[in-house]
């Protein structure tokens, strides 16, 4: 045991474990510097290598679009470009490059273009799809249109009835070749609409240039929807009321009728608004004695309303013989009026008669007078 100890504490051990140790941490090192290499070369490889990648990107038209309207050409086209992954990718990711048609040169009619490109690294390939377009080129022109709303007056409920349509704006201005414009017939806005409405309807609409047949022309509109809100309601009409007695009151007593409201507003379907011209309110006056106002509901039938649906009727009662008695003086008064006034006629006339021969007298003396 003593030998062991003396073993394990002799310099020669010390030496063997510091070789050990020595040995792992070259190990150690290398190793990571090893994998580090790899790393790295793997990372240089995957950059030089090769890629390919197919991009959707913009055409850009360049022609003088004040003087043209241009059509057929797609929004975007293809582009499969090759090169280094590194490149690919950065260009993938920014797209600062252009593809382009160059219209510059061409004046009205149809033409057949070859697209080019502008930006793009030499050190890429690229293929454009499609490599060529058909383009028309017209005349440009612009014009101002009322906007027309249509809708499915059928959707409405029974009974009601749509008013004027309300928009956000009245007209659009489109865009276009001169002989597409000089087709459009009208621009609309049809307001899509579910059935049996009740209440008034508001939608975002897009609008449509149509030509005489009803076919859809191909111009730019500005705006291209507006709001519109359709009043839906039930019809109305206003008719005068008339108010009748009825019932039997004393003998001898006269009443008299008489109301603050001239006329109702009625408010139903338009079949049974058409049926009425007048309103009558029977006003009873069995067991009034006395001046009195009653409150009479305005009558209607098949759904008509009416507003307002009560009219207040005051009935004015006074004695049968007072009324004569008055009457009676009032008719005396007038009697007397008339006589003397043509006792006042017949003076007048006398006293003219009397004037006039004295005039003729006067005038006969002075004839003789002169014979004389």
């Amino acid at each position: 045991m003593n030998g062991f100890n003396k073993f394990l504490n002799s310099p020669l051990v010390y030496r063997i474990l510091a070789l050990i140790f020595a040995i792992m941490l070259f190990g150690y090192v290398n190793v990571d510097r090893i994998n580090s290499t790899r790393q790295a070369t793997s990372s240089s490889t995957t950059m030089l290598a090769n890629k390919s990648r197919t991009l959707n990107v913009p055409l850009q038209i360049n022609a003088n679009t004040d003087k043209y309207f241009i059509t057929g050409y797609p929004e975007k086209v293809k582009v499969n470009i090759e090169g280094p992954s590194a490149l690919v990718t950065a260009t993938a990711n920014t797209q600062n490059f252009k593809i382009m048609a160059n219209l510059e040169k061409l004046g009205v009619g149809k033409h057949t273009v070859r697209l080019t490109e502008e930006g793009l690294n030499k050190e890429l390939g690229y293929r454009i799809v499609p490599s060529r377009i058909k383009v028309n080129i017209q005349t440009r022109a612009t014009k101002r249109f009322p906007i027309q709303v249509k809708f499915n007056k059928a959707n409405l409920a029974q009974g009601y009835t749509s008013g004027d349509p309300e928009l956000s704006q009245a007209t659009t201005v489109v865009t276009g070749s001169k002989a597409e414009i000089n087709a459009i017939e009208s621009v609309v806005a049809n307001v899509n609409t579910e059935n049996n409405i009740t209440a008034d309807v508001t939608q975002q609409t897009a609008l449509q240039a149509l030509d005489q047949k009803g076919n859809t022309v191909n111009a730019l509109l500005d705006p291209t929807t507006v709001k519109v809100t359709i009043p839906v309601m039930r019809p109305t009409k206003k008719v005068p009321i008339s108010l009748k007695q009825t019932g039997e009151g004393d003998d001898d007593k006269t009443y008299s009728l008489s109301t603050d409201v001239n006329n109702v507003t009625l408010t139903g379907s338009q079949a049974s608004l058409d049926k009425i011209s007048t309103l009558n309110l029977n006003v009873s006056i069995a067991d009034v004695t006395k001046t009195t106002t009653k409150t009479i509901t305005v009558p209607t039938s098949n759904g008509v309303q009416a507003n307002p649906s009560t009219v207040s009727v005051k009935i004015t009662v006074s004695d049968a013989e007072a009324e004569s008695t008055a009457s009676s003086s009032s008719a005396t008064s007038s009697t007397a009026t008339s006589t003397e006034k043509d006792s006042s006629d017949s003076s007048s006339s006398a006293s003219a008669s009397g004037s006039s021969s004295s005039a003729s007298n006067s005038e006969n003396s002075t004839s003789s007078s002169s014979s004389e």
